[in-house]
């Protein structure tokens, strides 16, 4: 008994696999597979705040997020805030994006920040059990460049290019000597 396949089994096998109804089971495996995805990634419409013996309290995703735009309004170096929020078990993470404007600096933004908006989701909003608060730079808008520091570095290639002319001044000088000695 051969127990190793063939090419023409195999492509006979695979023939098979193009039929009409294996394609439509195939396509409604993958679309199931891609809802699935959506749903497990999808961001909670509500956070728990904190839980009494009453019931809980939530706070809408909405209200986090104005609460982080309006931090970072706070900050003249920092624009375009977005915020993805993870909730593992009880822990709330949250991740916020935001682009840098010329002369911000990202180490002293980002302890700003996360202090800013730890103080915030606690107090604020009540967020007793938060858990990291990342903070990501995807961007940076440069300011306007002064003319000034243009002209500026022209004057200074200027006189490196004219120091160039003496040096290869220099270099001609000593090559025709050079030709002058050997041709005597």
């Amino acid at each position: 008994m051969n127990t190793v396949m063939d090419f023409s089994e195999l492509t006979n096998a695979i023939q098979h696999l193009t039929r009409p109804e294996f394609l439509y089971v195939g396509g409604a495996i993958l679309i199931l597979a891609i809802i699935l995805v959506l749903l497990i990634r999808r961001q909670p419409k509500n956070i728990v705040a904190y839980t009494t013996d009453n019931g809980s309290v939530m706070v809408s995703r909405h209200a986090i997020i104005e609460l982080v735009q309006t931090s970072c309004e706070q900050l003249e170096d920092v624009s375009k805030p977005l915020v993805k929020i993870k909730v593992k078990g009880q822990i709330t993470h949250f991740e916020v994006r935001i682009v840098l404007l010329s002369g911000g600096r990202l180490r002293e933004i980002e302890q700003t920040l996360q202090t800013h908006l730890r103080e915030a989701l606690t107090e604020n909003l009540g967020i007793e059990s938060l858990g990291r608060i990342n903070i990501v730079a995807t961007g940076f808008k440069s300011g306007r460049i002064d003319s000034n520091i243009h002209s500026k570095s022209n004057s200074l290639f200027a006189g490196m290019n004219e120091a160039s002319d003496e040096v290869n001044a220099l270099d001609l000088d000593s090559a025709t000597e050079d030709q002058s000695k050997s041709n005597s």
